[in-house]
């Protein structure tokens, strides 16, 4: 039995980075299924015209339709290899969408659609980590400009440094600015100490634009792993991990219970307690409380289990038995409004507003 919780966040940055990808090649072929599903219900009338244009538009033919797999099988391909040399082609692997047992049309299409999702959203995501690990993936084609020979040819030097940045469509000043000494003080001693220069803060540059993607994905991955659990959960800020916050989740079957998780972004801490909705002005304590704490204690592990799986680790540091705190109550109208909340409170208005 648990009462309030404080863990500890730590994240795998490539397994993070990956883990989102898929959630976002996912999220994007549901969206595509439901613009669709939209589309045909508006023309149901015209539902076979309607299928026929959207065949022929896609062109989408038997030919075609093969000739997409295997372009989009060959790219993924070579992004796994990619991941082979960063070294991690098993969460490459594990997030590949599984292919159609059957030759059902529709279903050959949908796996075509994922999986070209997937490589769209995981070749800039592997792109970026090998430019960041340029030394150690392509030592035969980039190397340490410190200890580089004097016969390198110097503008070699300057085109394998700005290399690892041509995926930025403008480079930051400093940089630009540093580029441009190098160039023009090639070669030399100087040049020398400009390309070390030029070479640290493009690794700086490299790391801060990593940490800001795997917090990004941290608050995506966080988001979709509770909706996979089953709880209705609060629009996630994408900044909650550099900025903190708050964030509620609960079941529908919790009535005013719900769980406030409150992340201190500054020392990586996550605290989770049970809270209760009331109405202002209400105090009394609930022997469902302690209830409450209980239930959600049996489903904190499940929950630290799935964010691992996806490369969030949590380390609980305080925990506090059910009951040895009492549960915050939290005056509704300071809380979010779920769903089926809005629903019955709809249902409930109309029907007094039937009422004589």
């Amino acid at each position: 039995m648990s009462g309030p919780t404080t863990v500890l966040t730590r994240a795998d940055a490539m397994r993070v980075l990956l883990s989102a990808v898929g959630i976002r090649a996912a999220m994007a072929v549901k969206q595509a299924h439901q613009d669709a599903g939209l589309l045909r219900t508006q023309q149901n009338e015209q539902q076979a015209i309607l299928q026929e244009r959207l065949r022929a538009a896609t062109g989408l033919s038997q030919q075609a339709l093969q000739q997409q797999l295997q372009t989009t099988a060959q790219d993924y391909a070579d992004l796994l290899l990619l991941a082979e040399k960063i070294g991690c082609s098993d969460q490459v692997q594990a997030i590949r969408p599984l292919s159609p047992p059957g030759v059902d049309e529709q279903e050959i299409i949908t796996y075509l659609r994922h999986l070209q999702a997937l490589v769209y959203k995981l070749r800039p995501v592997l792109l970026q980590e090998s430019a960041r690990r340029a030394d150690a993936l392509f030592d035969q084609t980039d190397f340490d400009v410190a200890t580089a020979s004097s016969a390198t040819l110097p503008q070699d030097r300057l085109a394998r440094l700005l290399k690892r940045v041509a995926h930025l469509s403008q480079l930051p000043e400093d940089i630009a600015g540093l580029a441009r000494e190098l160039e023009i003080a090639l070669p030399g001693e100087r040049a020398d100490l400009l390309a070390s220069d030029l070479r640290l803060h493009i690794q700086n540059l490299l790391e801060a634009e990593k940490k800001c993607q795997v917090d990004e994905a941290q608050a995506l991955i966080l988001e979709q792993t509770l909706k996979d659990l089953g709880y209705q959960v609060e629009e996630i800020s994408h900044t909650l991990f550099v900025e903190g916050g708050t964030v509620h989740f609960r079941r529908n079957s919790w009535d005013k219970y719900m769980v406030r998780m409150r992340m201190d972004a500054k020392t990586g801490q996550a605290n989770f307690n049970v809270i209760r909705s009331v109405k202002q002005g209400e105090n009394e304590r609930s022997v469902l409380d302690h209830l409450a704490e209980d239930r959600w204690c049996s489903e904190f592990p499940t929950l630290m289990a799935a964010l691992e799986a996806r490369g969030i680790h949590m380390q609980v540091t305080r925990l506090l038995q059910a009951g040895e705190l009492p549960v915050q109550l939290v005056v509704e109208d300071k809380l979010p409004r779920f769903a089926e909340e809005e629903q019955i409170e709809s249902h409930t208005q109309q029907r007094s507003n039937k009422l004589p």
